[in-house]
């Protein structure tokens, strides 16, 4: 790892009377921890907090980050590039942060306090252009700290671990998966280091011994574009994408029933599912065109595969460019396009 110096947005952007508003759903206060005016290209894909005070979002262009120490009363801005790259990811473990996206670096930090540190990539191939322009699109960490990156290396997948708290890193051999397989979108491993990873065209495999070797659980079907994956057992649990597009499995994610999504509203996008600790699983929708008799951008499932809106306010119109997704404890982080929404459970 070493340290970066790239600190050219870092002006305090301060929040000082957050706007409050009822969740007609649950009952609870929703908080607006962050929101920009005029956002250009300023958008947000993902959000990790540590704990109530501590969390960082991360999106575009130029590898855009703002980071908060209090709980998103104030917010420093960091920006690592000169380009339209953006961030994708975010991830916490042992309380440090992990940011990657449209660049080479995985980017890490321990207290918010001190440098950035860029692990760069182009240093696990024999041939420095192997891996130069990567797209990272999730990070994850099991509890044991397996991490792992699945992304896009010039059309081709790309899965790289650490088993050091991000250290080192390094690729995974992908023995198994199609010559012609496309990347990779998403990833899941369960407490027992079991990797399962979901292809854009719908495809999941899953490696038992840290991506050593992995075998086939599901073939997509045509049109399909899968984005999103999560399991509450090792037989149960949901994929979804574009269009609506939500299959809930029952055997370790070979077949799929699909969910009846109209009540998200037209060619939603479900950008997210997450499941809570007493397993129920939420997910996000991201399209700015929904259908107006539709306004939340946060839903729920529950055991029959019923989806309810799980985030409604009266007259309020939420942005559903809803990305990021980070379950703490009881509490709910959402983020949109340009603002940060606290709830819970």
């Amino acid at each position: 790892m070493s340290a970066l110096n790239v600190e050219i947005d870092t002006i305090p952007v301060s929040f000082p009377e957050q706007e409050q508003f009822k969740n007609e759903v649950t009952g609870n206060t929703v908080k607006v921890l962050h929101a920009i005016e005029n956002t250009g290209f300023q958008f947000y894909n993902s959000v990790s907090f540590r704990n109530e005070k501590e969390g960082i979002i991360a999106g575009g262009t130029r590898l855009r980050l703002r980071s908060t120490q209090d709980g998103g009363k104030h917010w420093k801005g960091f920006s690592f590039s000169g380009f339209a790259n953006a961030f994708y990811s975010t991830a916490i473990y042992e309380n440090q942060f992990y940011v990657v996206g449209a660049s080479r670096y995985i980017f890490r930090n321990n207290d918010l306090n001190t440098e950035w540190e860029a692990f760069d990539v182009n240093t696990l191939a024999e041939n420095k252009y192997a891996l130069r322009h990567p797209k990272f699109y999730k990070i994850k960490f099991s509890p044991s700290g397996l991490g792992i990156i699945v992304g896009d290396n010039n059309g081709k997948p790309l899965v790289l671990k650490t088993t050091d708290k991000g250290a080192h890193w390094q690729q995974v051999p992908l023995d198994g998966l199609p010559a012609d397989e496309v990347p990779l979108s998403d990833v899941f491993i369960f407490p027992d280091n079991t990797i399962r990873i979901l292809s854009f065209t719908g495809n999941v495999y899953e490696s038992t011994n840290q991506g050593n070797n992995w075998r086939q659980l599901r073939s997509g079907k045509e049109g399909e574009s899968l984005n999103s994956i999560a399991f509450t057992t090792k037989k149960e649990g949901y994929i979804s994408g574009l269009q609506g597009l939500l299959l809930k499995t029952t055997d370790d994610g070979k077949t799929g029933e699909q969910i009846d999504t109209a009540v998200l509203g037209s060619g939603a996008n479900i950008s997210n599912l997450e499941y809570t600790n007493d397993n129920r699983l939420l997910l996000t929708t991201a399209e700015s065109f929904q259908d107006k008799k539709t306004k939340a951008p946060l839903f729920s499932i529950d055991a029959q595969g019923k989806i309810s809106p799980f985030l409604l306010a009266q007259g309020k119109t939420f942005v559903f460019d809803a990305y990021g997704l980070f379950l703490l404890n009881d509490k709910v982080f959402l983020l949109s396009r340009d603002k940060l929404y606290q709830t819970k459970l």
